[in-house]
């Protein structure tokens, strides 16, 4: 485990405040014995329990709870940030360990935008589609970079600044001053809070641009997911953007994670990122075809994605499963001697 190694080049302005204050002194007291996978693992539950909260409010129509968002985005932050720690301070350090904190952050992104278009409102195709598209070319960008140049690359403002204001910014539009002034239309029927996310997918998209010129090289493989993802969300967000943010969330989640998680294995495994999946963009037809079958089209996409992206985590796990611990081993003797 001596051998693996993991450079980032992180220039948040966040980063150091959330280490001093938060991580560090959870660090110091957590147990040694504890993994730090099972850390990531229940940081992306409170992920997972944020956007429970909103589908629920989308699905009743009102911000029940939504003052929890915030909440519990900080608490993934910490806990997203204290993983790597455990890990340094255990030797438990690896290549699954990377990967398995990354494919849950691939999850994250598109949850976290789910949130935030939910708590808008938003229902314009294009506004939905910029967000997604957007958001998840930032992150393919820096997991590119990381394959190509062996490093991860953070800007001033970038991922701890960007969760917390969307976890702020989901809260707030709860607020009926701040919705109703949110939804204030501006100019081409674009309302004062799409513009807003318009604005900040733009920096994302140029932190991309960013990532793919440090990387000096790109692929037709990862163009063509790019070009393929987009149409994917453009197309579940003019055909459902109305009345399913969920559905979209999930597939165009799904979606990304599946060559996202091929990235990632690729970085570790020195091997090629995979080929983009074209079964769900060609079935998107059907939705024309058969509308009577619309919900098992929407379950079957799902669940096929879900599927290849498990057979693909199974995959890079049973590689390296030498590295998995639901309990970490004891500390080396000199350890415990000084703890003494």
């Amino acid at each position: 485990m001596s051998e693996y190694s993991y450079t980032a080049n992180d220039e948040s302005l966040l980063t150091p405040v959330l280490y001093k204050y938060f991580v560090d002194p959870l660090v110091k007291v957590l147990p040694y014995r504890l993994p730090a996978n099972i850390i990531t693992l229940i940081s992306f539950g409170f992920v997972v329990i944020a956007f429970s909260i909103a589908a629920h409010g989308y699905q009743v129509q009102r911000y029940d709870f939504w003052w929890a968002i915030p909440i519990l985005t900080f608490f993934y932050i910490v806990g997203d940030c204290s993983d790597g720690k455990q890990a340094r301070k255990t030797g438990t350090g690896s290549p699954l360990g990377e990967y398995f904190d990354h494919f849950l952050d691939c999850f994250v992104t598109g949850l976290l935008m789910g949130i935030l278009m939910i708590s808008f409102r938003v229902t314009k195709p294009v506004v939905i589609t910029i967000g997604f598209f957007n958001l998840y070319t930032g992150q393919i960008g820096s997991f590119w970079e990381r394959y190509k140049r062996r490093v991860m690359s953070f800007g001033k403002l970038s991922t701890s600044e960007g969760i917390i204001a969307i976890g702020l910014t989901s809260w707030l539009m709860s607020i009926p001053p701040i919705h109703n002034a949110a939804n204030t239309i501006l100019l081409f029927n674009i309302t004062a809070g799409e513009t807003l996310i318009i604005v900040i997918m733009l920096g994302a998209a140029v932190s991309a641009i960013h990532s793919f010129i440090r990387a000096h090289i790109i692929s037709f493989r990862m163009i063509a997911h790019l070009v393929l993802s987009c149409a994917v969300t453009y197309t579940a967000a003019y055909l459902y953007g109305n009345n399913n943010m969920v559905y979209i969330t999930l597939i165009v989640s799904f979606y990304n994670v599946f060559f996202l998680a091929s990235l990632l294995a690729a970085t570790n495994l020195n091997k090629r990122e995979c080929l983009p999946d074209i079964i769900v963009p060609l079935s998107f037809v059907l939705f024309f075809f058969i509308p009577a079958y619309t919900s098992l089209i929407q379950y079957l996409q799902i669940a096929y994605l879900a599927v290849r992206v498990g057979i693909k985590f199974g995959a890079f796990v049973r590689i390296n499963r030498q590295y998995w611990y639901w309990i970490n081993p004891s500390p080396p003797a000199e350890d415990l001697s000084a703890t003494r």
